[in-house]
């Protein structure tokens, strides 16, 4: 009698679990909820949910089926694909050859690629190297950038210093080559409503601070103009119009910004209440490279060393020059943790960009770095054994929807790098569910916490994830699911596919 209880106590906590995952899409259900919570425990976190009951390897598809094919998400379009790492057999597939736009879950065959053709332990280096001196002994010198995504004005300073430990004291003429990278900065598949974002700007060869500049506002009181203040206003392009206004003390708060088309103007709108924390929008530089430039001369001048004029110059031969000072990046392997676990669209670009330098024809066509990077791409998927008909690339981050892949493609790459020299690596640079990066809260207290390292990826209609999960009760699995086409918010969505890993984190071989 007593396990007849302690088994029904199980299947309700089981059911009243459902329930609340359920109610993500029944307004009434969501409106009860704060009236049954008990008010000790309303800001408290919530507790772990109870654990669910396996689900056979052979029922898995039900398992899958019953979240997707609810009535309210039968509209939308799912990609899916789940199979035991080293099988070349799916548990599960819905539509898995089937193109599908990825978002950022693209950054894993860049990620993948750039260990492959660059390796894990390159860096890319920022040299100063020395030109002719002119009258008086005046030194020149030429900055030559390789597209490090990771300098800061620090390492700037720090070329300035080491200048100065050579004994510069005067520089007549800097000059600044900015041609490393070949093609546009700026890709023309991504939206305009993305260029005023700090996720989307330039892509060039003298990159600073990600080519990004911070706008903090803050407001003193009613009938007192919103004040707003750049991180580094020597690196600022943009002009202001500001359309913010200001509400009494504690109501809600909200700013956004935008470019206007075709013009050097960011709009700022929405509402900020009196003594509210200061806002910070990231917002990218118009000029990087005129930004890169004021940047060094603001070094040099914190170094006491003087500079009297600047240019641009273009595939300057640097192979008889001797070079004065450099930085370095962190490895390859340090650029992709930071790609993946933070979804980073500059080091996922710069990354495409620099493998692109790698192309043989780079020195001798015209072509576009970037898409001589995603020739040597698809080069290298093929020979991971990728069918290059299951996917078409665009960029290296995902924010172009140009992008489509298929779920299966994903599945193969993952378990084609799961054998690779730099597996762990690879499997290191990725989100583990409840605990890193993008998916750090995620998952938080379900059987599917810990065990999960996967890429994520979303934008407007779009929420993906792609990765290997360690089932306790199954072997490891590796798998992709993309949703296309839906009209939800992001975070509902998300909510759903992480419905999913839960039932993979409960598969079990049953008999």
């Amino acid at each position: 009698m007593q396990q007849l209880i302690q088994k029904s106590q199980r299947i309700a906590a089981t059911i009243g679990w459902l329930l609340v995952q359920l109610s993500i899409f029944n307004p009434a259900q969501a409106q009860q909820a704060p009236e049954i919570a008990p008010p000790a425990t309303f800001n408290a976190p919530p507790p772990p949910l109870p654990p669910l009951p396996a689900v056979c390897a052979n029922k898995l598809s039900t398992a899958i089926n019953d979240i997707i094919d609810r009535p309210e998400l039968r509209r939308y379009r799912w990609g899916i694909v789940v199979q035991a790492l080293g099988s070349n057999t799916p548990l599960y597939n819905r539509d898995g050859d089937k193109l599908f736009i990825p978002a950022s879950n693209v950054k894993l065959t860049t990620t993948a690629v750039a260990l492959r053709q660059l390796g894990a332990n390159t860096k890319l280096r920022t040299s100063v190297y020395q030109l002719p001196r002119t009258g008086n002994n005046i030194s020149n010198l030429l900055v030559v950038g390789r597209g490090d995504p990771s300098l800061k004005i620090t390492g700037l300073e720090s070329i300035a210093q080491q200048l100065k430990q050579r004994g510069e004291k005067q520089i007549g003429t800097v000059s600044f080559d900015d041609s490393y990278f070949r093609g546009e900065p700026i890709n023309s598949d991504w939206e305009w409503g993305d260029l005023s974002t700090d996720y989307a700007p330039a892509i060039n060869s003298l990159i600073l601070n990600q080519n990004s500049n911070p706008l903090t506002i803050s407001t003193p009181k009613i009938g007192v103009p919103l004040q707003y203040t750049w991180k580094n206003p020597s690196l600022n392009n943009w002009q202001v119009d500001n359309q913010i206004a200001t509400l009494p003390s504690g109501q809600n708060s909200g700013v956004s910004a935008i470019a206007l088309f075709g013009k050097p103007i960011v709009r700022l709108t929405g509402n900020l209440a009196q003594n509210a924390p200061p806002t910070q929008i990231d917002l990218p530089v118009l000029n990087p490279t005129e930004s890169f430039i004021s940047g060094f001369r603001q070094s040099l001048a914190k170094a006491d060393l003087t500079v009297g004029t600047t240019n641009i110059v273009t595939k300057q031969n640097t192979l008889n020059l001797p070079e004065l000072a450099s930085i370095e990046s962190p490895p390859v392997s340090e650029l992709i943790f930071e790609t993946n676990q933070r979804s980073n669209n500059v080091y996922a670009e710069v990354l495409l960009k620099s493998i692109g330098r790698t192309h043989p024809e780079h020195a001798t066509s015209n072509e576009d770095t970037t898409n001589l990077g995603i020739n040597l791409v698809k080069k290298n998927l093929t020979e991971m054994g990728i069918d290059p008909q299951s996917y078409r690339l665009s960029d290296g981050s995902g924010l172009s929807r140009h992008n489509l892949v298929a779920p299966s493609a994903f599945v193969r790459l993952l378990s084609a790098m799961a054998i690779a020299p730099t597996a762990k690596v690879y499997r290191d640079s990725l989100p583990i569910s409840g605990i890193s990066g993008s998916l750090r809260n995620r998952m938080k207290g379900t059987q599917a916490q810990g065990i999960i390292s996967a890429k994520t990826g979303s934008m407007s209609g779009v929420v993906s994830l792609s990765g290997y999960i360690n089932p306790p009760k199954y072997s490891p699995l590796v798998f992709s699911v993309i949703l296309n086409q839906h009209d939800r918010s992001t975070s509902q969505m998300v909510k759903v596919v992480d419905e999913i890993m839960v039932v993979l984190a409960r598969v079990k071989q049953c008999n």
